[in-house]
């Protein structure tokens, strides 16, 4: 699985068998220090944590379904 963007249809990030590999240094940078915060009524989804990093094995999950969800616009990236 991958994410890509719809204009240039570069891919940002990919999901390949547990393993996340980004071709946005921007971005993974941004996930290895700040990661992804977790609303409050969506903690429990996670072992009641606040903020998954990229190394956790929540990662992926948090990125699709938090990240993606909430902090993208789906205009310009694609799931593939």
């Amino acid at each position: 699985m991958r994410l890509v963007n719809k204009q240039t249809d570069q891919p940002l990030v990919e999901f390949i068998e547990g393993q996340t590999l980004f071709h946005s240094r921007y971005l993974e940078r941004e996930m290895r220090t700040l990661g992804i915060p977790i609303p409050p009524g969506s903690r429990s989804l996670f072992n009641g944590q606040d903020t998954i990093y990229l190394g956790d094995d929540q990662f992926q999950k948090a990125f699709k379904e938090i990240y993606y969800e909430t902090l993208m616009d789906r205009t310009l990236f694609k799931w593939e």
